[in-house]
């Protein structure tokens, strides 16, 4: 199959507005088939058809837990596959606009988003631990101090840069308009801070606690200050 012949067949696979919804709630956590059901209003056939094509179109992973099979999205380049469609659709998610949590600091698949996540970037940029982007979307270099900053957090620059994912990028925040820190180092960076109890994930959501702790330490090792709410 040619290159275009891919690329035809992975559109083709997200056309659809129940295969896509389905893939929208996979973001936030592995899901069964009767979830997607739940959340879809479809048939559990209908459901069952559309993770079989998703499957063999490589966008989605299956895995048996005793008596159910769950679902998850294949990697992070699905994520942010599925992220960025909507973020250009310019159709953000009812729930995160009114949700204040949510608005606040949650996962964008496996990194910190929300105003923390874009207060963390910011303050990253400050710091020179990386370098301000030049467009979103765009490869974020580490700066000066990269080296300095991060390997206080114990990050091993180097493997995350063998590893097949970008390293780093400039991620679209579908509610702050402006980037958070994405691809393998804003992950080991979500990953270090949740190790050390800075952040918590709530459970079946994407939305994340910042712990006292997290803001003492984020505020100490980054330089991030706690966003103020809207409207304050």
């Amino acid at each position: 199959m040619s290159e275009s012949d891919r690329l035809y067949v992975l559109a083709q696979a997200l056309a659809d507005p129940v295969r896509l919804a389905m893939l929208q709630q996979l973001m936030e956590g592995p899901a069964t088939v009767s979830e997607l059901q739940s959340l879809t209003g479809a048939s559990q056939s209908n459901v069952s058809n559309h993770l079989a094509l998703l499957r063999e179109r490589g966008l989605v992973h299956a895995s048996r837990e005793g008596r159910q099979i769950i679902y998850t999205l294949r990697d992070a380049s699905v994520g942010h596959l599925v992220e960025s469609l909507t973020l250009v659709a310019g159709k953000v998610p009812a729930k995160l606009w009114k949700s204040p949590q949510l608005v606040a600091a949650r996962t964008c698949y496996d990194h910190l988003a929300g105003r923390y996540g874009v207060a963390v970037f910011d303050a990253l940029v400050a710091a020179k631990a990386i370098k301000e982007p030049e467009a979103m979307h765009a490869d974020v270099e580490l700066g000066a101090r990269g080296e300095e900053v991060f390997g206080r957090l114990g990050l091993d620059l180097s493997a995350l840069r063998r590893e097949r994912r970008r390293f780093a990028f400039a991620c679209p925040d579908w509610t702050e308009r402006r980037p958070h820190l994405g691809g393998s180092l804003g992950a080991a960076l979500w990953a270090a801070c949740a190790e050390r109890g800075w952040l918590t994930k709530q459970q079946g959501t994407r939305a994340i606690i910042v712990t006292e702790l997290g803001k003492q330490g984020l505020r100490e090792e980054l330089g991030v200050e706690a966003p103020l709410p809207e409207g304050a």
